[in-house]
């Protein structure tokens, strides 16, 4: 994504064709080799350090949405030694996206508008405010060496670039969100947790269903329908999957319903979410990943309509590998007959209730990895509807 990037972007290609030398990681844009004076006099190089920011079209937005840029290097001073305090902002030292070492951070709005028409102007003009005092003491010293850097390889597993991560600091947070996950029921939760699924950075996104996608799927699901896809009755597994390429590459549809002789594939996961209604097929995932000891997340709504209202809850359980079997029966219902099980599998289905429990889970899972913070470490959520609260159990 970095190196096609740059040969797409007029702005970035024309920086790279002057002889720059330009670094992508994660859409974040490094310039190398920028001279600068230092304290003593002598000269220096430095790197320049630039989230991008894109526009609808995955190219740099113009004009830039913010003024400021990054450095790593010593204190850039001016001619006579003396800190640029006219562009540096602070000099705390920090990281910007994973691994990218900064140790000053400078701001300097254009004239006007106070914004850069373009990558190309705010790189050129903070190469100038540092190149100029060093050319001043060695004409010769520029940024444009023609030195062309080899790409590193992009293992981001999404489709489009993804400039969020960098742009707000949790880039270590989110390659914690790493393996192959699955999701067992593409109806209401299911198909919302790959919503929530795909906006992740883990490698591959597996899809289980065996039913068609039918009409009224399409009124508890995330977005609007893409109609040219749904047409036809896919299944919802190809549905989904089609839909959710354009944002994740790693999105692996199975047309198959989930049982005792198939269950030993999902040995090879790192996560299962598991989305039924019915608590024979409950059991039989269930059984057949505490063996295996893959963790997951079971789901299940419930809702009643009383006089034109309706109550219910969402519910959430967390299975960790080695959990005993007793302990997993006292947190899941698997009879297909009996009272809760009734609650559990009536057929109203609402969008909002289906999110929820989509969000329940998915942030469970989250926990799990610690990109959000758990010190409870409950197994069992459930929210109600009368009330608005969630109540969590832990063993």
């Amino acid at each position: 994504m970095s190196a096609d990037l740059i040969s797409r972007d007029p702005h970035l290609k024309r920086l790279l064709d002057e002889g720059f030398e330009l670094e992508m990681r994660e859409l974040v844009l490094l310039v190398h080799s920028v001279p600068y004076v230092k304290r003593d006099m002598s000269l220096g190089r430095g790197t320049l350090v630039c989230i991008l920011s894109l526009d609808s079209e995955g190219l740099t937005s113009t004009p830039q949405t913010g003024h400021t840029m990054w450095f790593t290097g010593e204190t850039p001073c001016h001619r006579d030694g003396t800190p640029m305090t006219n562009i540096i902002h602070n000099s705390n030292e920090a990281t910007v996206g994973s691994d990218i070492k900064v140790h000053h951070y400078f701001s300097s709005k254009p004239e006007g508008t106070g914004r850069y028409a373009n990558i190309y102007d705010k790189v050129v003009t903070y190469e100038s405010h540092l190149g100029a005092a060093a050319r001043s003491h060695d004409k010769t010293a520029n940024a444009r060496t023609g030195v062309t850097l080899a790409s590193a390889e992009d293992d981001s597993p999404f489709a489009i670039p993804d400039s969020a991560s960098a742009r707000y600091g949790i880039v270590i947070a989110n390659r914690k969100l790493k393996g192959r996950i699955a999701i067992i029921g593409l109806g209401g939760t299911g198909a919302y947790l790959l919503d929530l699924a795909a906006k992740t950075r883990v490698a591959e996104i597996h899809i289980y269903d065996d039913d068609q996608l039918l009409n009224h799927n399409l009124f508890r699901s995330p977005g609007a329908p893409e109609l040219a896809l749904a047409k036809n009755f896919p299944r919802k597994v190809d549905y989904y999957a089609a839909l959710y390429a354009r944002m994740h590459k790693g999105v692996k549809p199975h047309a198959t319903r989930v049982k005792a002789d198939n269950i030993d594939e999902f040995a090879g996961y790192d996560f299962v979410f598991v989305c039924v209604d019915k608590g024979s097929s409950r059991r039989v995932i269930a059984e057949g990943l505490v063996r295996l000891g893959i963790p997951f997340v079971d789901t299940g709504i419930g809702l009643g309509l009383d006089d034109n209202t309706l109550d219910g809850c969402a519910r959430a359980t967390f299975i960790a590998p080695g959990t005993p079997w007793a302990e997993v029966a006292t947190h899941l219902s698997f009879g297909d007959d009996d009272e809760e099980a009734d609650v559990y599998g009536t057929e109203i289905q609402i969008a909002e209730l289906n999110s929820l429990n989509a969000i329940m889970a998915i942030m469970r899972w989250k926990r799990w990895l610690t990109f959000y913070r758990d010190e409870r470490n409950e197994k069992n959520a459930t929210y109600m509807i009368e009330g608005n609260n969630i109540t969590n159990r832990g063993a």
